[in-house]
């Protein structure tokens, strides 16, 4: 499950972008931002919260439960059970504050939402 962009787009330079216009910044959706996110059947997921703490975040991550989102640029894919401690061990460092690169323009933001049920989906976002 993964909404990617299509054929011909290429985000290496705005104007190539059919949605901006040449020297402008292309404005990627945030569903962090928009705090509500409708998936691909149809179930609407709404952010709670604000800030989660790093314990909440391990204990989503590890219940196989809870869906998983990784969304960078306009790139949303379903994090895999397995490859959660990967993530995590990731984003630990820019959340806690620990990232030694300070030429590292990457940053991450995770949010939990919940549908109507009380499901839980986390979503990761990578900025650079």
């Amino acid at each position: 499950m993964s909404r990617k962009r299509t054929t011909g787009q290429n985000d290496s330079t705005p104007a190539e972008r059919p949605d901006s216009t040449a020297g402008e910044p292309v404005i990627y959706q945030s569903l962090v931002r928009e705090r509500e996110y409708v998936d691909e059947q149809g179930v609407r997921w709404r952010r709670r919260r604000g800030e989660l703490r790093w314990s909440r975040i391990e204990r989503l991550m590890s219940d196989a439960g809870v869906r998983v989102l990784k969304v960078f640029r306009d790139d949303v894919s379903e994090v895999a059970a397995g490859a959660r401690s990967g993530l995590l061990a990731t984003i630990r460092p820019y959340l806690k504050g620990e990232a030694e690169d300070a030429d590292d323009y990457t940053d991450f933001v995770v949010a939990e939402f919940k549908d109507d049920r009380h499901r839980s989906l986390l979503v990761v976002e990578e900025y650079c």
